[in-house]
C-alpha cells in the first residue's frame, strides 16, 4: 500500500508538474498569439477562397440569364414582327386569294407540277466543255466576257 501511495503521489507530482509547465512556459501570450495568428489567417483564408467561388458562381449564372434574356427578347420581336406581317394587307390579300383561288383580271393561275424536266433543266450547269474553255481562258478575258458579254 505504502508503494500505491507514493506512485499515486509521484503521478499526482508529475501531473501538477506538467501542468504548472504548461502553465508558465507554452501557454505565454507571446505564444498563444503565435499559434492564433495561423489559425485566423487559414480562417480567413477559407471564408475568402469560399466566397470568391460563390461570387463566381453567381455571377456565371447572371450572365447565362442575361443571355437567355437577350434570346427571348429576339424571340419577341421576331415574333411581333411576323404578328405586324400577318396584319398587313399584303399578306391578307395573298391568304384570301391563295385559299379562295381568287384572281385578278388579267392574271391566269397556272399549276405546274414540281418536278417536270423544263423545271430540271432551266438552269442547267455548264457542261464539262464549257468548264474546260472557261479554265482555259485568263482572269482578266473572264471578267471582260463576264462585263460586256463577249
Amino acid at each position: 500500500m505504502v508503494e500505491e501511495r507514493s506512485r499515486k503521489e509521484r503521478l499526482e507530482a508529475k501531473s501538477r508538474r506538467m501542468k504548472a509547465k504548461l502553465l508558465q512556459e507554452i501557454l505565454v501570450p507571446e505564444r498563444l498569439v503565435l499559434l492564433a495568428v495561423p489559425v485566423l489567417l487559414v480562417a480567413f483564408l477559407v471564408g475568402s477562397i469560399s466566397s470568391l467561388t460563390r461570387n463566381w458562381s453567381i455571377r456565371q449564372e447572371i450572365v447565362e440569364r442575361e443571355a437567355e434574356l437577350a434570346y427571348l427578347n429576339l424571340q419577341v420581336e421576331s415574333y411581333e414582327l411576323e404578328n405586324q406581317y400577318y396584319a398587313s394587307e399584303e399578306y391578307q390579300e395573298l391568304a384570301a386569294r391563295r385559299l379562295q383561288n381568287k384572281q385578278f383580271s388579267g392574271e391566269n393561275l397556272v399549276y405546274l407540277p414540281k418536278n417536270t424536266e423544263s423545271a430540271k433543266n432551266r438552269h442547267k450547269t455548264a457542261t464539262s466543255e464549257e468548264q474546260k474553255i472557261l479554265n482555259e481562258k485568263s482572269n482578266f478575258d473572264q471578267w471582260l466576257s463576264f462585263l460586256f458579254n463577249l
